[in-house]
């Protein structure tokens, strides 16, 4: 499979995502960001059968609740095979 989209955390959705829930305060919330960004290019990726890269850098960092509330969360609804057909994470940032 290729890699036919990508996705660069730092630009489309925040600099700074926040905790898991909308609910906790922050508009950057893994939910947020699970719900509008990468469950629909995700879909997309898995209809089209394809690689879906997701860059992690120029984030100032990615807390475990973030994490947790989107990638998690998809993993136990979608399988974590199915992710990890179709899911890559690119980083050169430390």
């Amino acid at each position: 499979m290729e890699i036919k989209d990508t996705l660069i955390i730092a630009k489309e959705f925040s600099k700074t995502p926040g905790a898991r829930y909308l609910k906790d305060g922050s508009k950057y919330s893994g939910e947020t960001f699970l719900k509008d960004f990468l469950k629909p290019r995700f879909e997309k990726a898995v209809a089209g059968n394809y690689i879906l890269k997701i860059v992690l850098d120029g984030a100032m960092g990615y807390p475990s609740s973030f994490v947790s509330g989107s990638f998690g969360k998809l993993s136990i609804e979608k399988t974590s095979s199915i992710v990890l057909k179709h899911i890559i994470f690119e980083s050169d940032d430390n």
